[in-house]
């Protein structure tokens, strides 16, 4: 077991690792601090890595199910973007302390907690359980109508926001795509995951036979068996253990005497039948269903036969997203080779990014960790004049200016104030004249080898609409756009390319998760 050196570190020169959320068989799970954040983004990330050597190391053919499975849980969430299913935020490939190199993802943050821990040895009443399994079956609505079965719908995959008032779900490791092909693996908790998920595990002939010859289908009615037996978890307190790939067929006596147990009882009973084609068909029915369980017995009035008494609860569930934002770039997940992980880390592919030691004890210093991995030590050592040249600012004791106590003497006061008036005049002077001489004046920067390393922390504006790239290359995918006016900061030099930070858009971004940092071709750049 060889866990991954992340703590107290900085990866990508962005995230700030803040501690370890958990562990999988093969995930490790982290929170982190997005230090280039927007201001209306949230500043706190989750980042999911894989981890091949968590348990024994794993054989060829297990790595490379392991890295196809992270990779389509990515592909996964951006083809079913919904305000109730987790958004992923990025990916990216990455060295820790140790040299290991692994694949992450970067999901959004949501602090509230899980269902399970919501309703474990406490049932919900129903009136918030269907409040939060309307919200579960609007986004597992949307993901079967874009082609993508769960697999893994439970309590524990269903996370709530910090208060507590939307529900989305998450971990699409083992979600299933419409184009995927191939048998039926196991997958899931064999608390709530369907009998299809395990093919070898059937109860009746006819479905053992079918299996046999290879007819046995996913459809998304393993996800409504699942979602059954979650409601079930909600209401009872307690999770399905003794229904485990069997029908639930009774409730726990203390909620026999509710007036909606028996029509409840029916659509759970009907939602976890063995064979698919004796479930619900879609979860818009599983919720019709549901909704209409949980009504208290009605008559219908006289004269009120119409097309507006046929409406039905669940023309109300919502399955489009109103609105969500562009998804990040698709990732591409490789499994390096041994001697190049060896010799290099990457090989002859893109070097990824090593994640370094940060401090956080004083952040209001700047440390090592602030300059980018890229500098050549030239370029360090002339980032230290600056901050010499910040040191020998003036500073005041308590941060404050105050006016001087009133004396009884009028001439004191005077006197007073006129030197301090001069001491201010004086000290802008001072400090006038030393930035106009460090910024137009340096006898260095004439020298050729000297010239590119002076550009460094130089601010400019851009002169049409750059793409930043993620390399000094324009064959690299675009990570963001600065637009053409914008104002940069140069961070490293490499031939005719600057890596720059953008400090102000021109124009409002069109995707708040693009980069606001990269590598741009310095001829469309303009300095002050």
């Amino acid at each position: 077991m060889s866990e991954l050196k992340l703590q107290q570190c900085r990866l990508d020169g962005r995230y700030d690792i803040l501690e370890c959320l958990g562990r999988g068989s093969y995930a490790e799970i982290y929170k982190a601090h997005d230090n280039a954040a927007m201001a209306d983004a949230p500043p706190v990330v989750v980042v999911k890595a894989l981890n091949l050597l968590l348990q024994d190391e794993p054989d060829d053919e297990l790595e490379r199910t392991l890295v196809a499975n992270f990779q389509n849980e990515a592909v996964a969430l951006d083809r079913v973007r919904h305000p109730n299913i987790i958004s992923r935020l990025g990916h990216g490939t990455a060295i820790d302390l140790d040299r290991t190199t692994f694949h992450y993802i970067l999901l959004e943050y949501l602090p509230g907690g899980d269902m399970f821990a919501l309703s474990k040895n406490r049932p919900l009443p129903l009136d918030r359980a269907l409040f939060y399994l309307e919200q579960v079956c609007s986004g597992l609505a949307h993901a079967h109508k874009c082609g993508v079965i769960h697999r893994d719908i439970k309590p524990q995959n269903l996370l709530l926001t910090g208060d507590k008032l939307t529900v989305k779900i998450a971990d699409f490791g083992v979600a299933r795509l419409e184009s995927h092909e191939g048998a039926i693996t196991r997958v899931g908790t064999s608390v709530y995951s369907a009998p299809e998920h395990n093919p070898l595990v059937h109860t009746s002939q006819l479905e053992m036979a079918s299996a046999a010859q290879g007819r046995t289908q996913l459809t998304p009615s393993a996800d409504i068996y699942s979602l059954a037996k979650t409601a079930y978890t909600l209401l009872a307190g307690e999770t399905p253990r003794r229904f485990a790939q069997h029908p639930i067929t009774e409730l726990p006596v203390l909620l026999r005497d509710k007036y909606w147990s028996a029509p409840l009882l029916r659509v759970l009973t009907r939602a976890t039948q063995q064979r698919a084609a004796d479930r619900q068909q879609t979860v818009e029915e599983f919720w019709e269903e549901l909704a209409d369980a949980a009504l208290p017995d009605t008559r219908e009035l006289p004269g009120v036969i119409g097309r507006e008494s046929s409406l039905r609860v669940s023309a109300e569930l919502k399955t489009e997203p109103e609105e969500m934002t562009q998804a990040p770039p698709r990732p591409r997940f490789e499994v390096p080779h041994a001697e190049e992980t060896v010799a290099t880390g990457l090989g002859t592919a893109p070097r990824p990014k090593i994640v370094v030691p940060v401090t956080h004890s004083r952040p209001q210093q700047p440390t090592f960790a602030n300059i980018p991995e890229r500098h050549t030590a030239s370029q360090i050592i002339a980032s230290f004049p600056n901050e010499r040249a910040r040191s020998s600012l003036p500073r005041r004791g308590n941060g404050h200016v105050g006016l001087p106590r009133v004396e009884k003497v009028a001439s004191k006061s005077k006197r007073f104030l006129v030197a301090a008036l001069l001491v201010v005049l004086f000290s802008g002077m001072l400090l006038a004249t030393h930035r106009y001489v460090t910024s137009r004046w340096n006898p260095l920067a004439d020298i050729p080898a000297l010239s590119n390393t002076f550009v460094l922390g130089r601010e400019g504006v851009t002169t049409t609409d750059l793409n930043l790239r993620a390399d000094p290359s324009p064959d690299n995918q675009p990570i963001g756009l600065a637009e053409n006016g914008s104002r940069i900061k140069v961070l490293a030099v490499n031939s005719n390319w600057y890596e720059v930070q953008v400090l102000q858009h021109a124009r409002p971004k069109t995707d708040q998760y693009t980069a606001d940092r990269g590598w741009v071709n310095k001829k469309y750049l303009k300095f002050d």
